[in-house]
């Protein structure tokens, strides 16, 4: 029951995705502002097509492997691996909503209105408080698991 939760959540994470990376591209430049320096000056540009293929490489690829992994793990008799499956599962929401984050920031760093992208930075933020919440249950979960074994 758990692990149904927990994959509609990857699953809702997954298409919310797919609809930020389709609207974030259809709004870029042909050339894709993807790093400034520390004044805020443009320090490198990609390719709008290099940018479209590399994240999307990178998204699949990551969704993949932890999907493989939670499928091996969750069918284990084992109760201390489904518990990891069931994170695992969470984990590849949590890392979703961060490539929801970083595709919104470039998508708003490349877009023509003047947009102040400083004000940005606590999304960033609460996807890594997120990621260290994870992390606490994570550990306390695998210490009780252990025990009932």
């Amino acid at each position: 029951m758990v692990f149904k939760i927990t994959n509609s959540i990857r699953i809702l994470s997954i298409i919310a995705l797919v609809i930020v990376f389709f609207i974030s591209y259809a709004g870029l430049p042909e050339q894709v502002l993807v790093l400034l320096d520390g004044d805020g000056a443009p320090v490198q540009y990609v390719t709008r097509n290099l940018f479209f293929y590399s994240s999307l490489a990178f998204i699949v690829l990551g969704n993949t492997l932890l999907y493989v992994l939670s499928a091996i793990l969750i069918a284990s008799p084992q109760k201390v691996f489904r518990v990891v499956a069931n994170y695992i599962v969470v984990l590849t929401a949590l890392i979703n909503l961060f490539f929801i984050v970083s595709l919104s920031f470039i998508s708003i760093l490349n877009s023509r209105e003047n947009f102040d992208y400083t004000n940005f930075a606590p999304f960033f933020y609460l996807s890594e408080g997120l990621f260290a919440v994870w992390l606490m249950a994570f550990i306390y979960s695998l210490v009780t698991a252990k025990k009932d074994v």
